[in-house]
C-alpha cells in the first residue's frame, strides 16, 4: 500500500518535472524569438535615425536653396531699384533749378527734428494714409523712427521710409512666406526682422540686404506670433498648442513646450534670463523660464488674451483681452497693476494688438470701428481717441514711434495711418 502511493507520487511529480521542462523550453523559444526581435527592430531604428539625419540635411539644403531663390530675386529687385536711382539722377542733374524746389521744401517739412520735445506725445491727427499690403494688414512695426515694416495676408512683408514730407516710401519688400505674415519683431543690434506666418514657419530677414536668413518649420498650424528671445534665440508659438524655441546659429529647434491651449501671443524678456509670456485662448497668461516644461506662474485673465507688449524696463506688460480691456501686469509680482475701457472700445479680433509708448506715459488699442484709444498708463484716463480722417475698418495692429512721436495703425483693408 506504501509502495503504490510512493509511486503514484513519484508519477505526479515526474508529470510536474515534465511540464517544467516543456514550459521551459517555450520560454527559452520564446525569449529566443524575442531576441532576434528586438535585433532586427534596433537595426530598423538604427536605420530610421540615419534616415531622419539625412531628411534633416535635405530639408536643410531646401531651405538653404528656398532663400537663395528669394535672395537672388532681392538681388534683382536691387539692381533695378539702382537702375531707377541712377536715371532719376542722371534726370536731376540736367535740371539744376530743382535744387531750389527741394530747398524751400524741406524748410517747410513738419516731420520731427533734433529740436522737438523729448518724451511721449499723445498723437492728435492723422499724418498720412496709405495703403500698405494687399488685404489685412496683420502687424506693423517700427524699425527705427523713419522706418517701418508691415506685414499682412499677402504674405508679404514691406519695409517704407518716411520722407522729409512726412510721406511713406515703399523701399523692399521682403518675400519668403507661403502664407499671411502674422506677427513682426526687430532685434536691433542683429539687424534682423522676425516675421511669423499662417504656413505654419517663422522666418528670418536681414533687413540692410533684404536677405532671407533662415525659415524654422515645425509648427503643425498656423503660427500667431514669434519674438527675440536674445540674438540667437527666438520664441514661437502656435495654433497647435505648441511653443518652441529656435536656434538662430543651428537654425534648429531647441525645445518645445506645451501648454494645452492655442497661443494668440507671446512675448520675451530682453534682459536677464531667457523668460518669456505667452497669451492663450483659455484666457491664461503664463509665465515661462526657457530652461523649464512647465510655467513658472499662471495668471487667469477676463477673457481670450489677443495681445501682449512689454515695457522697455522689462516690468510692466500690457495685455489686451476680449473682453474689451486692457491691462498693465507687474511681471515680477504677477499682479495687475490697472485695467482700461472705454464705452466705444471693442476689441477687434483675436489678433487685435496693443501698444505701450516708449515712455510708458501712453498704452493705445484700436478697436472694430475703427478708432484708436489712447489712454493714460498712470491715471488710466481716456485722453484722445483718434479716428477722423483715419480708418473705415477695423484696426488690426498699432506701433508707437522709438521716439514717442507718433502712432501708426493698420486695418483690416490694406490701410496704414500715421498719427501725430
Amino acid at each position: 500500500m506504501e509502495s503504490k502511493k510512493l509511486c503514484a507520487r513519484i508519477s505526479e511529480l515526474e508529470c510536474s518535472l515534465k511540464k517544467a521542462n516543456d514550459d521551459k523550453q517555450s520560454l527559452y523559444d520564446e525569449w529566443i524569438a524575442l531576441s532576434a526581435l528586438l535585433k532586427t527592430k534596433t537595426n530598423e531604428l538604427l536605420q530610421l535615425q540615419e534616415d531622419r539625419l539625412v531628411l534633416i540635411n535635405k530639408i536643410r539644403d531646401l531651405n538653404e536653396q528656398h532663400a537663395n531663390l528669394f535672395n537672388t530675386e532681392v538681388d534683382l529687385q536691387q539692381e533695378r531699384q539702382q537702375r531707377k536711382i541712377r536715371e532719376e539722377i542722371a534726370r536731376a542733374c540736367e535740371d539744376t533749378s530743382k535744387d531750389e524746389k527741394i530747398h524751400t521744401s524741406l524748410l517747410q517739412t513738419n516731420f520731427p527734428t533734433g529740436d522737438s520735445v523729448f518724451g511721449d506725445v499723445i498723437p492728435q491727427e492723422v499724418v498720412f494714409r496709405a495703403e500698405a499690403n494687399d488685404g489685412e494688414v496683420y502687424d506693423i512695426l517700427w524699425l527705427s523712427t523713419d522706418i517701418f515694416a508691415s506685414g499682412g495676408s499677402d504674405k508679404r512683408v514691406r519695409l517704407w521710409k518716411i520722407d522729409q514730407r512726412v510721406r511713406p516710401t515703399k523701399t523692399n519688400t521682403l518675400v519668403g512666406c507661403n502664407h499671411a505674415v502674422t506677427r513682426l519683431d526687430f532685434n536691433l543690434e542683429s539687424r534682423l526682422l522676425l516675421g511669423a506666418s499662417n504656413d505654419h514657419g517663422v522666418r528670418l530677414w536681414n533687413v540692410d540686404n533684404q536677405r532671407l536668413m533662415t525659415s524654422f518649420m515645425g509648427h503643425m498650424d498656423k503660427v500667431s506670433s514669434a519674438r527675440f528671445l536674445s540674438c540667437s534665440q527666438v520664441v514661437s508659438g502656435s495654433h497647435d498648442r505648441v511653443i518652441k524655441l529656435w536656434d538662430i546659429r543651428g537654425q534648429r529647434c531647441v525645445r518645445s513646450v506645451f501648454p494645452g491651449s492655442t497661443i494668440l501671443d507671446i512675448v520675451g524678456i530682453r534682459k536677464g534670463v531667457a523668460t518669456f509670456t505667452s497669451g492663450h485662448f483659455d484666457r491664461k497668461l503664463r509665465f515661462w523660464d526657457s530652461r523649464n516644461q512647465e510655467p513658472i506662474h499662471t495668471m487667469d485673465m477676463a477673457g481670450k488674451i489677443t495681445s501682449l507688449d512689454l515695457s522697455s524696463d522689462d516690468i510692466h506688460l500690457l495685455c489686451s483681452t476680449r473682453d474689451d480691456t486692457l491691462s498693465i501686469i507687474d511681471v515680477r509680482k504677477y499682479q495687475t497693476v490697472h485695467i482700461y475701457s472705454a464705452e466705444q472700445y471693442r476689441t477687434s479680433s483675436d489678433v487685435s494688438r496693443c501698444v505701450l509708448s516708449p515712455g510708458m506715459e501712453y498704452c493705445a488699442a484700436g478697436s472694430s470701428d475703427g478708432h484708436v484709444f489712447v489712454w493714460n498708463v498712470q491715471s488710466t484716463k481716456l485722453e484722445k481717441v483718434l479716428h477722423k480722417g483715419g480708418h473705415e475698418h477695423a484696426i488690426l495692429s498699432l506701433s508707437w514711434n522709438p521716439s514717442g512721436h507718433g502712432l501708426l495703425s493698420a486695418d483690416k483693408q490694406k490701410i496704414v495711418c500715421f498719427w501725430k
